[in-house]
């Protein structure tokens, strides 16, 4: 089989059928969907069972985190080619056939991503990510922030086994640990068009779990860094203590969620929108030291927010 769409779903049954809707109408031939539901609570097996298209395949597991769901996906999966798609986003309809097209022709590539269109949980477009291209930019910016959407990016089945899979250590960041790995095997690229929506919801771990998601990302580049020094990997050596996988308090993950939603407005060239949404977010208690900062952003003249936005870019991928 040439491809086969892994999608990990916990309590995701309020937003995992537009998922799955979204990536079946985008499959091409020889493909399939493989769900893994990991110890859901609510109906998301039910729906996945009772969805009717038999490219999509369900396999259930007591819940063990995003890496292991994901791991059991794959050890499932039948494809040459591994996209992802995390529950809730959407899978635009040319994203799997382009990808695709790209890794034949780039046969050196063991990863590609796309550009995302960022969407807030009531279904509003809020602007697009800044995609950055080049092998070499990517490996040296994954080392300051995260260049890929995990939602949008497809692999090569060779190079994620060669690598290790995901390391469940690595519970909230297991695709920056996975990217970095994957860097040090082979290049690594992005699709310039705008293949994928990343749909903000407010309890979804990069809200809920924002501090320890930052943490375990911290993590991860202190690892990489070792392997790129020609040191052991400090995990390998039993070196990393996890975070406390500690819940945001609903306002703080409230107060995230709208400072997201006002970057992501401002990406898109929408200043007032993007202050409405600091707003809100102090409402929540954002730092005000925070939200002035990005307010005062706003309001600068278009011209010199691209090009603050692209010397951004420029020295974190310096």
């Amino acid at each position: 089989m040439e491809l086969s769409v892994v999608i990990a779903a916990y309590n995701g049954a309020l937003v995992l059928g537009r998922t799955l809707e979204s990536v079946c109408q985008a499959l091409p031939p020889d493909s399939e969907v493989i769900v893994v539901d990991d110890g859901s609570t609510d109906s998301s097996a039910a729906l996945v069972q009772t969805f009717g298209d038999s490219r999509v395949l369900l396999f259930c597991q007591e819940n063990q985190g995003p890496a292991v769901a994901a791991n059991t996906g794959i050890a499932q999966a039948r494809g040459r080619f591994l996209a992802r798609l995390d529950c809730g986003d959407i899978c635009h309809p040319q994203r799997l056939h382009l990808q695709l097209e790209h890794l034949r022709k780039h046969p050196e590539l063991v990863l590609l991503g796309c550009r995302v269109r960022r969407v807030d949980a009531l279904g509003r477009l809020l602007g697009e990510s800044e995609v950055v291209r080049g092998a070499a930019r990517i490996s040296r910016g994954l080392m300051r922030m995260n260049l890929f959407q995990h939602s949008a990016v497809m692999m090569r089945r060779d190079a994620f086994e060669a690598v290790g899979r995901y390391r469940p250590f690595f519970r909230f960041s297991l695709d920056l640990d996975l990217f970095l790995r994957l860097g040090e095997h082979g290049p690594m690229d992005n699709l310039p068009q705008t293949l994928s929506d990343w749909v903000m919801e407010p309890d979804s771990i990069s809200f809920k779990y924002r501090a320890a998601q930052a943490e375990f990302a911290r993590l991860s580049r202190l690892s990489a860094a070792a392997r790129r020094a020609g040191l052991p990997d400090p995990l390998d050596e039993g070196r990393l203590e996890a975070p406390p996988l500690l819940a945001l308090p609903r306002e703080e993950r409230l107060a995230a969620y709208h400072w997201e939603c006002a970057r992501a407005l401002l990406m898109g060239d929408r200043p007032q929108e993007a202050r409405a949404e600091l707003v809100l977010a102090l409402a929540q208690g954002l730092d005000p030291h925070q939200a002035r900062a990005l307010a005062r952003f706003s309001h600068l003249p278009r011209p010199l927010r691209q090009l603050a936005r692209m010397a951004r870019i420029a020295w974190m991928t310096r």
